[in-house]
């Protein structure tokens, strides 16, 4: 009766024992009334969803609650909510995937009004189906997974996001499609942190989850992720064009060697400020050279790699007792379709016990003392990454093991590779291949 469901509900801050009793009690009465069905199946299925709900409260999982809905009945409609049928049906349609070559016919200048407007229709109708894939996947993890305050608030970003979009008015006008280039942008700056907090719940359940099931899953939500982001970006930059090198987020004129330069004088900063020295780096080859291709993306990857020859090359000379740092040496090559890069430092290499773990997410050399001396410099140094990361990459993430994979994944998203060779004792040598996207458009889908 409404009466036993308002009085189990008023007491369900403070479930224990007595309370698992009356839920009992109540599951009783229920199962001999017809109220909910004319079933003893049916009722004790309601009050199944029932009592799965409370426990739900009981674990501040508050993110799917309805507030408008009447006291008594929000508990079964919290958790049947969980499983909407309008994600699901978004989530069961196909992906649509667009060119690169598409991309930049959408941002070539001049830009008219229809050209806007016909993205802003792309980018609404695409994104909800991508990320309800990514609500689904979620949905699908373990139930004690699920229930971590990280992956909850994942979960909660994306379910936002989707109904964000989904809610939002058809798009005819050229003051509608402003206002949703504006609430794309918000969007974008929600999610900014969503991979370390990642890092961190999978850090917390990966005793629940096979090491292959969690990259798995990793994989394709980083992917994922990059294509959404990469939808999203390229129509808010359209709206803000002002370089004419740019289309949309894709710079036609990317300088390796002016990109290198850049990230190595934050890098070379903030190792002096800590260990009160630096190696030196010099840029050599092919310097000239520029491509195609999204800056925000390289600058990450350059600052990863950056980062962890400098602090590699700093501790192993300390460790060894050298006097000068040798310099870090980074290589530009050009082909006829792609560039090469090689970072190489002297900064001992990796043990070959480690070698075969480097790309796994959350293997690291770092020590989790926060104390430690090293693990300070890497969360110093983590804000290397920081300004590609706030543009959509997402955070700071060292320590965690999971700079060299995000680095791999994200040379990999353009049909790119990273490769490290090691040799213990002296140093490592960084291979990294990215194709000219102006030389790959119709190959290249997002």
């Amino acid at each position: 009766p409404p009466e036993n469901v308002a009085r189990t509900a008023r007491g369900r801050d403070n479930i224990g024992l007595s309370s698992y009793q009356t839920l009992r009690s109540d599951r009783r009465y229920v199962d001999n009334s017809s109220d909910f069905g004319s079933s003893s199946e049916d009722s004790n299925m309601v009050i199944e969803t029932f009592r799965f709900g409370i426990f739900l409260e009981h674990l501040n999982c508050n993110c799917l609650k309805i507030t408008s809905l009447p006291q008594r009945c929000r508990y079964t409609t919290q958790v049947l909510s969980f499983y909407d049928d309008k994600i699901t049906k978004y989530a069961e349609q196909s992906i649509r995937p667009v060119t690169l070559k598409q991309l930049i016919q959408f941002g070539q200048p001049p830009l008219s009004i229809s050209t806007l407007l016909e993205s802003a229709r792309y980018t609404k109708l695409e994104l909800p189906v991508r990320l309800a894939r990514r609500i689904k996947a979620l949905q699908k993890l373990p139930f004690i997974v699920g229930t971590n305050p990280y992956i909850k608030r994942i979960y909660q970003l994306y379910l936002d996001s989707f109904e964000l979009i989904c809610d939002f008015p058809e798009i005819t006008e050229e003051k509608t499609d402003a206002k949703f280039a504006d609430m794309l942008a918000q969007i974008v700056a929600s999610h900014s942190e969503n991979i370390p907090t990642l890092a961190k719940g999978f850090q917390e359940c990966k005793i629940y989850m096979p090491a292959q099931d969690i990259k798995n899953f990793l994989d394709d939500m980083i992917n994922s992720r990059i294509g959404i982001r990469l939808i999203a970006e390229q129509h808010i930059a359209l709206h803000n064009a002002r370089d004419p090198n740019f289309i949309g987020i894709i710079d036609t004129h990317t300088s390796p060697a002016k990109l290198i330069q850049s990230c190595t004088n934050w890098v070379q900063e903030l190792c002096e400020g800590h260990y009160g020295s630096s190696p030196e780096i010099i840029i050599d080859g092919q310097t000239d050279t520029t491509f195609a291709y999204v800056p925000v993306h390289l600058e990450y990857i350059i600052s990863e790699v950056l980062k962890n020859s400098y602090r590699a090359t700093v501790e192993y000379s300390s460790k060894i007792k050298r006097n000068n740092h040798p310099q870090i040496v980074a290589t530009i090559s050009k082909g006829e379709n792609n560039i090469g890069i090689r970072i190489r430092d002297q900064g001992g290499g990796v043990a070959p016990e480690d070698l075969p773990s480097i790309f796994d997410y959350s293997f690291t050399t770092v020590p989790q003392d926060e104390d430690s001396h090293t693990a300070e410099m890497d969360n110093i140094l983590s804000n290397v990454s920081r300004r590609a990361m706030q543009t959509g990459l997402g955070g700071p993430i060292a320590g965690l093991g999971y700079g060299l994979p995000l680095t791999r994944l994200y040379a990999k998203f353009f049909g790119g590779s990273l490769n490290l060779i090691s040799l213990h004792s002296y140093g490592c040598d960084l291979f990294l291949r990215l194709n000219d996207i102006s030389k790959s458009l119709d190959n290249l889908r997002i």
